[in-house]
């Protein structure tokens, strides 16, 4: 009997310190923004706007892949990459590292593995 009555008592004094409400002291969390409403957002535009062709997106942290300033849609396929028949020479030309001998090795091969396009307005 003795030991279910503190079997009772130990779980009644574990629910009523469940209970309890108050905060121990501790300051509660308050938002940054205080009591300022979240504005309502603006529509997202219909139509990507990408930097003028042939200029290159500013990389803003070490080892970061550089973004594509223009729309990725491009067939990648087994026979065929879009990116690489623009990219292969010329002005933005692919890295030499992504190449095993004169093709391209790989593990570069689906270019948006790494890199994403970006527009000025998204």
């Amino acid at each position: 009997m003795m030991k279910k009555t503190l079997t009772l008592m130990a779980v009644l004094v574990g629910l009523s310190g469940c209970q309890s409400n108050s905060d121990n002291g501790q300051p509660v969390p308050q938002s940054l923004r205080g009591e300022v409403p979240v504005a309502s957002t603006a529509p997202v535009a219909a139509i990507p706007d990408y930097p003028a062709k042939g200029s290159a997106v500013e990389v803003v942290s070490i080892g970061q892949p550089p973004v594509i300033p223009h729309s990725a849609d491009y067939a990648i396929t087994l026979d065929k990459n879009g990116c690489i028949s623009c990219h292969r020479g010329g002005k933005q030309k692919m890295a030499a590292s992504h190449f095993e001998g004169s093709k391209v090795a790989g593990k570069y091969y689906q270019c948006q593995v790494c890199h994403v396009p970006q527009a000025r307005n998204f």
